[in-house]
């Protein structure tokens, strides 16, 4: 199970620009994992709909691994696609925030 604390959602939230979507009363616990993902998942389909360059430049940053990004694109249903690289990066950035934590 993915470890999500206020510091992977903070950073998620910098990294693709959802800070508009915060609302500061919500405490971490009120904000889980399927919230995290929904937030990407309309952040993501804006991104591929309208500036991919800018998607494919925080996912580089973000260190999300390219040979997977290319499988979602070519294997997965549009719809789909979304959703698959939100759940890749919520892991990639909790992973990372558990390697600095130790």
């Amino acid at each position: 199970m993915i470890d999500i604390d206020k510091q992977t959602i903070d950073v998620i939230f910098n990294q693709f620009w959802l800070e508009k979507y915060r609302n500061k009363d919500i405490s971490v616990s009120d904000f889980g994992l399927k919230d995290l993902e929904l937030l990407l998942w309309i952040r993501i389909k804006y991104l591929i709909d309208f500036d991919r360059d800018k998607l494919m430049t925080t996912l580089y940053r973000i260190d999300i691994n390219e040979d997977a990004i290319k499988k979602i694109f070519k294997y997965s249903k549009t719809e789909l696609i979304p959703n698959k690289i939100a759940k890749l990066i919520i892991s990639r950035v909790a992973e990372k925030m558990e390697n600095y934590r130790i």
